[in-house]
């Protein structure tokens, strides 16, 4: 069940163009619901599409050390990031480089549609989706230009061998222009291909006792970073538009689209609530799938590799539909282990996969085990330092045990643990450069985890650094020291008390 293509392919700019780039395939084991020569056809066809626009050539050789491996897989396929089974995540693809780099991985059990004018009611189209992984495997990230293939929504592929005009850019500024006509070759196929008359269409149940091979082959590599994730709704809509991943392209920074996976709003004015990028706290701030999402009342924005995306924020609710009309904001946030994503909103948490509420939610706090008095919680996150998932309210925290999704037995504690933070915190997570960061109204801090102390007393200006704002002399408010040092002090005072007696000693002996 196992379909795997490997793939070489060099930059122009490093070979010339003489250097031809080879592409082979290897079938583990037959896929019960594809067709392994159709499949291999609309690849060929995915790659056809950069192929065309640039100096990139792609042929077949019998090699397992192709710079890129596209593999048809289930579950845990051997890379660390599992699939869903149908519904959830299509595919993930990782930039190129050592290791898995290049690589393209999709979940088999999903309903790929392999002829674009066949049947497959609720069947995701394998090309569309192709063709968008292939562009991540040869370096492109997300565009926000509406319409791209690239752009961070499933939209179904139409076009014959072409790219929209960004895509096209995008690729050929990474590999050079293509020297290829836009008329036709007869010589080359096209996707638009009819699907086979249905009397050659087989029935036979025997598919779905497909026995899985007892050996199966993963290649020996490891990625180098996160790949790149595709999402699916589990609901049939009445669109196409399905959200791929989030990470920021390399290249361009357009405005973002309007969510195309539903509806889209009625044509208004901005409304006057929207939050200032440059003068405002934050709510909740998390890294999610690989990217920093910072939530003020009912917007949020987003922060890549290469920064803050454009046109942002955004209202809330058009990506995490299922959250309460009614909601003012988001006291904490965070992504635990399976890749979910934790809402906490006042007495209430919601769970989502993607943009999906999972079955269940919201469901109370103390049904973590938390205090019913509790009114909310204040930050959540996963502590690099030991993998551990944290609660922060008030002037308490509480480790929480993924596992059984209860607070741990030996909390709350008190948060002067956390040295130099103080009470009432807004948000904390771990970013990329896997420290820690805490902040409270418009500053944060830096914390060493080794040392359990912050890394510099007064607070930084939040605009500045994570929105690459302007710096002024207003930026932070005057800071409020107080919980600061009391916390500070309650967990000093008792390293006081021996200094003045030691002190008091050795005075004493002197005189």
């Amino acid at each position: 069940e196992y379909f795997l293509l490997f793939v070489f392919f060099l930059s122009a700019k490093i070979f010339s163009t003489k250097n031809f780039f080879f592409l082979s395939s290897l079938v583990n084991h037959s896929m019960p619901n594809l067709d392994s020569g159709q499949v291999r056809r609309v690849l060929r066809e995915a790659l056809n599409v950069w192929e065309r626009n640039s100096r990139l050539t792609f042929r077949e050789v019998n090699s397992d050390k192709a710079d890129i491996q596209v593999m048809f897989a289930r579950g845990n396929h051997g890379d660390g990031y599992n699939f869903d089974g149908i519904g959830g995540v299509l595919a993930h693809a990782f930039y190129p480089g050592g290791g898995r780099g290049g690589d393209a991985h999709f979940d088999d059990d999903e309903k790929w549609q392999i002829y674009p004018d066949g049947e497959g009611k609720g069947a995701t189209n394998l090309m569309s989706v192709a063709v968008h992984e292939f562009g991540h495997s040869l370096g492109l990230g997300h565009s926000s230009v509406p319409d791209s293939i690239m752009g961070p929504w499933y939209t179904a592929y139409k076009e014959e061998g072409k790219l929209p005009d960004d895509d096209r850019l995008a690729i050929e500024q990474i590999y050079g222009t293509g020297r290829k006509q836009w008329s036709h070759n007869p010589h080359r196929h096209h996707y638009h291909t009819h699907a086979p008359p249905s009397t050659t269409t087989t029935t036979s149940t025997t598919t779905t006792t497909t026995v899985r091979p007892t050996r199966i082959y993963y290649p020996e590599r490891r990625p180098t970073r996160r790949p790149h994730w595709t999402w699916y709704p589990e609901k049939t809509t009445t669109t196409t538009a399905t959200p791929y991943t989030h990470p920021t392209r390399p290249i361009y920074q357009e405005p973002d689209p309007e969510d195309p996976h539903y509806e889209k709003p009625k044509k208004q004015k901005p409304k006057s609530d929207k939050p200032s990028t440059c003068n405002t706290s934050y709510d909740a701030i998390s890294v999610i799938r690989g990217e920093l999402f910072i939530f003020k009342d009912r917007y949020f924005w987003r922060i890549g590799e290469h920064g803050l995306h454009a046109g942002y924020p955004h209202e809330i609710r058009l990506l995490w539909k299922e959250i309460p009309e009614d909601f003012t904001h988001i006291d904490a946030v965070y992504e635990n282990k399976d890749l979910q994503i934790v809402f906490f909103i006042g007495k209430m948490y919601y769970v989502f996969n993607s943009n999906h509420l999972e079955r269940g939610s919201p469901r109370p706090l103390k049904d973590l085990g938390l205090p019913d008095y509790l009114e909310k919680i204040d930050a959540a996150m996963i502590w690099g330092h030991n993998k551990k998932t944290y609660l922060y309210s008030g002037n308490m925290y509480w480790g929480f045990d993924e596992e059984i999704k209860r607070v741990e037995l030996d909390y709350p504690r008190d948060m002067s643990m956390w040295k130099g933070i103080g009470y009432n915190i807004d948000s904390a997570f771990q970013w990329t450069d896997h420290r820690t960061y805490f902040f409270k109204g418009k500053g944060f801090w830096k914390f060493n985890d080794r040392k359990m102390r912050v890394e510099h007393v007064e607070q930084k200006p939040s605009a500045p650094v994570w929105m690459h704002c302007p710096r002024t002399s207003n930026e932070v408010d005057p800071p409020k020291r107080r919980d600061a040092l009391v916390a500070y002090a309650s967990a000093t005072h008792k390293h006081a008390l021996p200094a003045i007696l030691l002190l008091s000693a050795i005075l004493s002996v002197l005189l």
